[in-house]
């Protein structure tokens, strides 16, 4: 079966079994023979035993990626032959069944394995020790993509060459270097327009968008709302080609930027979108560059919107209970301290100098520890907010604890 046969055939088995509407397509069968998704949830791996005609997950080569901090262990959910080696996706190029045997260098994996372990170690990981590691990966990558011109894997080494750059742009950004940041993003989108990667380009459109509105001015005054609102409205059309974890956050930075233009009826028709998405992640969407996304992720981008829309209390009770939520979260860090600047900016406005002075003190040391400058230009901006009270004590011990940091 090609690939979209392939999809079909799930989708028809989906829906005359568990009356599931699911639209597979050609696009998704890839991202599985990338190894972009490795552990599909139970019925979409019953729909492929069946279909496929197998008994056990790991004769189709789906695993489970357990990871943490430190190191990234890849386990198949049951002991393979050790004369095989499954490829995260057990299918050839065209949707075959096949099984790899050991050293068969069609067997792209590998590659696809470590591209979606840096991208999922982006926020446990300070950015200038990942970085070098991104780049190098992406300029292998490179190399592969150049060699393998007219072969039929080209295209899926492109998709992780373009991944790899969206990975590097996120760095880039949090190392402060804006005009790299955007480079990345745009070769990577530019990349998607010549491979027909429909998936690839909406990924790009949303990390670029994110970039060109300065994260809704909350890092640079000068964001481009209008520009970073048109290329999420782009990635949003693509929205059937995207997890719901990739489209969760399409939503929620839509809603972000509506909040800085002050429209409270488009911040909410967002805020449900996002809420809808984000009610069907499940773990396999929880991988490489959305590998960070959650309901309590979702929490700070609403705290912020009620930010901006100056109803600080809202802000309040949502911030906190991100902040709470996502504390102990080692993969999640930088959000975890980008929901406590936002929620010592909330702080302010409801004249509580001491909490607000306190907490943006603590995430403020803490951003400095781990090198992100993107996070340090949002704390102060925050400071920047805190402005009517430069003559109290308590800002002054901020501004020296700030300046020793």
């Amino acid at each position: 079966m090609s690939r979209q046969e392939l999809a079909d055939a799930l989708n028809a088995y989906l829906w005359e079994t568990h009356q599931i509407h699911h639209n597979w397509d050609e696009t998704d069968i890839g991202r599985l023979e990338r190894g972009v998704t490795r552990w599909p949830a139970d019925f979409r791996r019953e729909a492929f035993r069946s279909v496929l005609e197998v008994e056990a997950d790991h004769q189709l080569g789906f695993y489970i990626v357990r990871s943490s901090v430190a190191t990234s262990d890849i386990e198949p959910a049951t002991p393979a032959s050790t004369t095989e080696q499954i490829n995260p996706m057990a299918l050839g190029t065209s949707g075959e069944h096949v099984l790899h045997e050991a050293g068969d260098r069609d067997d792209w994996s590998s590659f696809a394995v470590v591209t979606s372990v840096l991208a999922q170690q982006r926020q446990a990981v300070p950015p200038a020790a990942l970085l070098s590691l991104v780049e190098a990966h992406r300029d292998c990558l490179l190399t592969l993509y150049r060699k393998s011109a007219g072969d039929r894997i080209n295209a899926d080494i492109g998709a992780m060459l373009g991944e790899a750059s969206i990975v590097a742009s996120r760095l880039w950004s949090a190392q402060g270097n804006h005009n790299m940041a955007l480079a990345h993003c745009a070769y990577a989108r530019t990349l998607a327009s010549q491979l027909g990667d429909t998936r690839l380009g909406a990924v790009a459109r949303i990390f670029e968008s994110n970039l060109h509105s300065g994260a809704a001015t909350l890092i640079q005054a000068d964001g481009d709302i209008v520009t970073g609102l048109r290329l999420l409205d782009e990635a949003a059309a693509a929205g059937s080609h995207l997890t719901a974890a990739a489209r969760t956050r399409i939503a929620a930075e839509q809603a972000q930027a509506y909040a800085v233009l002050n429209l409270p009826k488009e911040v909410e028709a967002a805020l449900d979108r996002a809420r809808e998405s984000a009610s069907e992640i499940t773990a396999a969407d929880r991988t490489g560059l959305f590998s960070d996304w959650s309901a309590a992720r979702l929490q700070v981008y609403e705290g912020t919107c009620h930010l901006l829309l100056d109803e600080p209390e809202t802000a309040i009770t949502y911030l906190e209970r991100a902040a709470a939520a996502l504390a102990d979260d080692q993969n999640n860090i930088n959000v975890a301290l980008a929901a406590r600047v936002d929620l010592a900016s909330a702080y302010g406005l409801t004249d509580q100098l001491d909490a607000a002075c306190t907490t943006l003190g603590s995430a403020y040391e803490q951003l400095q520890r781990i090198g992100n400058l993107r996070g340090i230009s949002r704390a102060q901006r925050a400071r920047e907010g805190l402005h009517r009270w430069n003559n109290e004590p308590l800002i002054r011990e901020l501004d020296q604890r700030m300046a020793t940091a």
